[in-house]
């Protein structure tokens, strides 16, 4: 079944982690140069250590995705390695706009909430549900009105 809205983006945007990336790299050629121009000792398995290290770093700044899809009868949720599935009949509630407004779902004074919060570094807005079992899933995206309109809302009784 295809979802009816899909959203997929890296967590860590290209240009901050193309950024990490030189400034690792850079650390790693002064560290290669710099017992030959300051004349400080180095231990030879360090240099091999640190460039291990900053490829892994490197390499994992590029990997993680944060996934947003809308199926007919539940929301998915997938960041970096987990998947969240919420399926639409659990959905009490739903608020979206700024994140910092909508995170905490404040205006209901709920006592003893679970809190979820998924998003993108550098993301402003997004989508809040209140859920049943007192919880509460806060997830960033670039449409958060589409996304809303397209999530119902069970009425409590």
């Amino acid at each position: 079944m295809d979802p009816k809205f899909r959203e997929s983006r890296p967590i860590l945007p290209r240009q901050l982690a193309t950024i990490l990336a030189a400034t690792l790299l850079a650390t790693l050629a002064f560290m290669a140069l710099m017992p030959y121009l300051f004349d400080a000792y180095m231990p030879s398995w360090m240099l091999a250590t640190t460039a291990v290290l900053f490829i892994i770093v490197i390499a994992v700044s590029f990997i993680p995705r944060m996934d947003l899809e809308v199926y007919d009868d539940s929301l998915v949720i997938t960041h970096v390695f987990r998947r969240i599935e919420i399926p639409f009949e659990d959905i009490l509630d739903k608020k979206f706009g700024s994140i910092y407004q909508i995170r905490n779902y404040g205006s209901y004074n709920l006592k003893g909430v679970r809190h979820r919060f998924y998003s993108v570094v550098g993301d402003d807005e997004g989508v809040a549900v209140r859920l049943t079992e007192k919880r509460v899933v806060v997830v960033s995206t670039q449409s958060p009105q589409e996304v809303h309109d397209m999530l119902p809302v069970r009425k409590e009784e």
